[in-house]
């Protein structure tokens, strides 16, 4: 593929580059979007003999291409990548736009498509590895779920709601967020949004997400209970959807 004209001579273009064994696509999204960047991202798996090329304009996606890949096929695609090297081209200007929402949400759908695919195997499962190793399987709790849930950058606490809204089980939080107080609402809204769901006839909740000025609540069913991950705000909300879902199926096999 031959690279677009810059805005700016090739010479004068410093651009941001790095490895991805130790950031991840998602996050390396967010951070070129909320700094507002205007150019190419150069992704490259030299032992696979991969590239691809992400376009941004303003901090929004606009185009990405892998291989015989392009929109949101392609973001999919380069979001399971691990390993590699990146460089961002600042000023390069895309070739053709492939893509039609903004770049939170589309790392949102990415993200859901991603896991849907992997429910159906047709992704590999990295379950396996993003779990901790120290700690056979067999003897893993509920509560060391929810301890390693803490640990997923972004997250300030994890709760276990029943139906009835009681708490049946919580790590982390603080005092700007009453857990009981979010476990009752929860149960509430949940409920009232499960109704909803049977009368429109569109099957069961699955995911709920909210965010508000100085917060932002996850929350999916687990089991006959819910479980809710809380978030400052949205910054990392992509690397909390990834890193979370695995420990959250974990979850569900206790509840």
């Amino acid at each position: 593929m031959q690279r677009p004209k810059s805005v700016i001579p090739p010479e004068m273009v410093e651009g941001l580059q790095g490895s991805l064994a130790t950031t991840n696509i998602v996050d390396l999204l967010q951070f070129l979007n909320a700094s507002g960047k205007t150019g190419e991202l150069v992704l490259t798996q030299p032992a696979e003999g991969r590239e691809a090329r992400v376009y941004l304009v303003k901090g929004n996606l606009v185009h990405v291409v892998s291989a015989s890949l392009a929109g949101m096929e392609a973001l999919v695609a380069i979001l399971g990548w691990t390993s590699g090297a990146f460089h961002f081209y600042e000023s390069v200007l895309s070739p053709k736009n492939t893509m039609l929402l903004p770049t939170q949400q589309a790392l949102m759908e990415a993200i859901r498509i991603q896991d849907e695919r992997a429910k159906n195997g047709q992704l590999g499962h990295k379950a396996t590895s993003e779990r901790s190793s120290d700690m056979p399987q067999g003897s893993r709790t509920s509560t060391d779920v929810l301890e390693e849930l803490l640990k997923v950058p972004g997250v300030t606490a994890a709760v276990v709601v029943g139906r009835d809204g009681f708490v049946i089980e919580s790590a982390g939080g603080g005092a700007a967020l009453s857990l009981d107080d979010l476990g009752a609402a929860l149960a509430n809204a949940i409920n009232g949004i499960e109704e909803m769901g049977t009368e429109l006839k569109v099957s069961k909740f699955q995911d709920l997400f909210v965010e508000y000025g100085r917060a932002v609540i996850m929350c999916r069913p687990i089991g006959d209970a819910i479980i809710a991950v809380t978030a400052p705000d949205a910054s990392k909300l992509g690397i909390i959807r990834h890193k979370a879902k695995p420990l959250i199926d974990d979850l569900a096999n206790f509840f």
